[in-house]
């Protein structure tokens, strides 16, 4: 019979470390990544001209890259929370099963 979930703690808490480090790095890449686009689209370097504001035009059509940033953000903040979530869910999982084993057990002595 086997007793409970079978898992390597040590393999699951480095894993969600190296997953947190990871995280932490894209972060702060992605930050300074964002800051120089949102730079660049401030400098406005396309001009004032009907050239320079219909390449606008065609540059913010769709949101432009500051939506990309704010996209990129949004994914990049589901990124950092993945680590703590999986950590609650992987200690949910054990205490579910714990309570869950114990109750089978109780269910086996009374038969």
């Amino acid at each position: 019979m086997i007793d409970g979930v079978l898992f390597s703690e040590r393999v699951v808490a480095t894993g969600i470390s190296v997953w947190a480090d990871m995280a932490t790095d894209l972060k702060k890449e992605w930050d300074a990544a964002s800051s120089e686009i949102k730079g660049h689209v401030a400098a406005a370097p396309w001009g004032r001209g009907a050239e320079g504001q219909a390449f606008l035009r065609a540059l913010m059509r769709t949101g432009g890259p500051l939506q990309m940033v704010e996209s990129g953000k949004r994914t990049i903040d589901e990124i950092v929370n993945a680590g703590p979530t999986l950590r609650e869910t992987i200690g949910n999982s054990v205490a579910t099963d714990l309570a869950e084993a114990a109750r089978i057990k109780r269910m086996l002595i009374e038969i």
